[in-house]
């Protein structure tokens, strides 16, 4: 039925798919053009993919679940980390390893996350950055909430870490559409995170009212 068998027509559609939204994005894109550089017809289209936005959703949204899980157990760890910090009063543990494994994460994947960032307007991923600043104003407002309980004249300042979330999510974007080097990448956010998280303990709290 498929000329090279089912799984190299499915990988040509996602080729030529990539191709059409990268350059009309996902609004403009043509089924058309996509099934003409695949070399299908629409009928081969229809049989792996349900519409446009399925097909737009099976080449961005694997690294983005891969994403979502690799930050999901990142701020389990960092939940943790906070034990000696409620018993000592200090925040240990190293996000080098951690920042290096999610740079070549999204630069593995960087052409996806550009179509996710740049070209995604009309589908259902349009708002990811603002849905990925909440995950991470989330679990910031979970940390910042169990630091509370050992500080009793410190409160959540709930302002404060909004903005953080939707700078560290700025920070990620602005990198990865225009540094096209993992290594440049890494060093430049490596530096930008040391900032930001020096940041964010001292203004993730403030001081309550009258003291």
């Amino acid at each position: 039925m498929f000329m090279g068998g089912e799984k190299e027509t499915r990988e040509r559609l996602l080729d030529s798919a990539r191709s059409e939204f990268s350059e009309k994005g996902y609004t403009k894109a043509s089924l058309r053009k996509i099934c003409a550089g695949a070399g299908v017809t629409t009928g081969a289209l229809y049989f792996f993919f349900r519409d446009k936005e399925d097909l737009f959703a099976a080449v961005v949204e694997p690294p983005l679940l891969e994403l979502g899980q690799f930050l999901a157990e990142h701020f389990q760890e960092e939940r943790e980390m906070l034990l000696p910090f409620m018993t000592y009063g200090h925040v240990s543990g190293d996000h080098d390893e951690f920042f290096a494994a999610l740079i070549h994460h999204i630069y593995k994947n960087r052409g996806a996350f550009i179509l996710l960032l740049t070209k995604s307007q009309g589908s259902r991923f349009e708002r990811c950055v603002d849905e990925m600043a909440g995950v991470v104003e989330k679990n910031y407002l979970a940390v910042a909430a169990e630091m509370e309980k050992v500080l009793p004249n410190k409160q959540v300042n709930a302002g404060m870490l909004h903005c953080l979330s939707y700078m560290v999510i700025d920070a990620f974007v602005r990198l990865i559409t225009h540094e096209p080097d993992e290594g440049r990448a890494l060093a430049v956010m490596s530096r930008v995170m040391d900032f930001l998280v020096g940041g964010w303990m001292d203004l993730m709290l403030e001081d309550k009212p009258g003291v």
